[in-house]
């Protein structure tokens, strides 16, 4: 026997012999419990040891420590002070000899850090968390993991925005990392509008329906697209300010809240989202995949009431940056369509505006295949969408929405385009 191993064997007797005096497990289990201890101490003491060691180990430990509990709580025996977490203690030591064995295997150290979080040991998780990520600080999906553990465990957005923004330093080119991290600040958009109504009782407003009571009798096959309005101006805010906590709101009470209000009213507004957006685009300008990720990632967050600027954004950087990219021309085309049901009102208007933008694009597309199948998928979304309605769609609406995908399998013919879903779309259209 190793000495490493029998040093390792002796620190676990008194909680052996423990156990057997209180009756929890009986001699001939006490001495399962040794020789199996004995043989995972010697497979992981030896020269040749894998991950997988450490892992069968702790999986051993684990089964046993769950044992142990049932036995306590039907024997009704009271474990007390550190003898109630025995078992947690020596799981977590395992696990903490194996990452330092094999740093490099990040699943083995993702499978400790799950285990902090079930015992909740959130401080020895946060400095274990700290050590992977001073070990692997260029792997993008470690400090994303990072910042919904912080989400999730602790509900703190300071501590999951530094995480990004500290892995925005080492990972500045990650389109994951960057649109990760804008995600993570709409749901915390999403978080503070809700906790905002709840405390002043504010009930939003629907949008209202669509006046104009638009039909698709008229809907032409070609016509013209313009983007409405200029470039988005960011309103400036301070960290001091979003935080409330800057020099001059210390010494007024007054001045305090205005900025607080202001600061709230900010972020409501979808700002730091756009900074994120401007940031990252300015990180990696030639990069259309990257404002395409962005869009359809706010194309998500119907629930926010400045879902509409962040999308107007990202359209109006897509049609100004990329007017003949297929997918920024579909972004472009959906953008209208995106938060709106079936069955609202101001559906039909928003669809025909869709019609409408796609007919420019078929003229400017580099790549129409893309577009026409891009396109195809919505309108085949919008069909299906119809159908899971209690009524149905609208029978004008579903007419209209058939009688285009005709169009558009014409179009792909006479262009020797062929379509995806070609039979699948000739079975739909008109």
């Amino acid at each position: 026997m190793s000495d490493r191993a029998r040093f390792y064997l002796e620190q676990g007797i008194p909680e052996l012999q423990e156990l057997e005096r209180k009756k929890i497990f009986t001699k001939e289990e006490i001495q399962s419990i040794s020789r199996k201890r004995s043989h995972h101490e010697h497979r992981i003491a030896a020269a040749r040891c894998k991950p997988a060691d450490f892992l069968s180990y702790a999986t051993y430990e684990m089964n046993l420590d769950a044992l142990r509990q049932k036995r306590i709580k039907r024997l009704n025996i009271r474990m007390k002070g550190m003898s109630n977490h025995l078992g947690s203690r020596r799981i977590l030591f395992i696990f903490k000899r194996a990452t330092r064995k094999f740093h490099g295997d990040i699943q083995l150290w993702k499978t400790y850090i799950e285990f902090c979080r079930s015992q909740k040991s959130y401080g020895l998780l946060r400095k274990e968390m700290d050590s992977l990520l001073r070990l692997h600080p260029t792997k993008p999906d470690l400090w994303i993991y990072a910042a919904k553990i912080s989400m999730d465990d602790n509900n703190s957005m300071p501590q999951a925005r530094n995480y990004m923004q500290k892995g925005l330093r080492f990972c500045k080119h990650s389109r994951e990392l960057w649109v990760e991290y804008a995600k993570f600040e709409c749901v915390f958009i999403g978080k503070v509008a809700s906790n905002t109504a709840r405390i002043i009782g504010v009930e939003e407003d629907d949008d209202a329906p669509d006046p104009n009571g638009l039909t698709f009798d008229d809907i032409e096959e070609d016509s013209s697209v313009t983007l409405e309005g200029d470039e988005i101006a960011l309103p400036t805010i301070t960290a001091a300010e979003l935080n409330g906590n800057g020099p001059e709101a210390k010494e007024d009470e007054a001045l305090r809240n205005r900025l607080s209000e202001k600061a709230n009213k900010d972020v409501l507004e979808g700002v730091i989202p756009l900074i994120v957006f401007d940031e990252a685009i300015a990180t990696m300008p030639n990069d259309p995949s990257l404002p395409i990720m962005f869009f359809k990632l706010f194309e998500l967050f119907t629930d926010l009431d400045c879902q509409r600027r962040l999308l107007a954004h990202a359209d109006v950087y897509l049609m100004t940056t990329y007017p003949t990219n297929p997918g920024a021309l579909l972004c472009h085309v959906g953008e209208s369509l995106v938060g709106i049901q079936v069955t609202d009102p101001s559906f039909p208007a928003a669809l025909k505006v869709a019609f409408k933008r796609f007919g420019e694009a078929r003229a400017k597309s580099e790549d129409k295949k893309v577009l026409y199948d891009g396109f195809v998928s919505v309108l085949c979304d919008i069909l299906q969408r119809g159908q899971a309605v209690e009524n149905g769609l609208d029978q004008s609406l579903e007419k209209a929405v058939r009688l285009f995908l005709g169009r558009v399998a014409r179009w792909s013919r006479e262009e020797k385009i062929m379509l995806e879903n070609a039979g699948k779309v000739v079975e739909l259209a008109l």
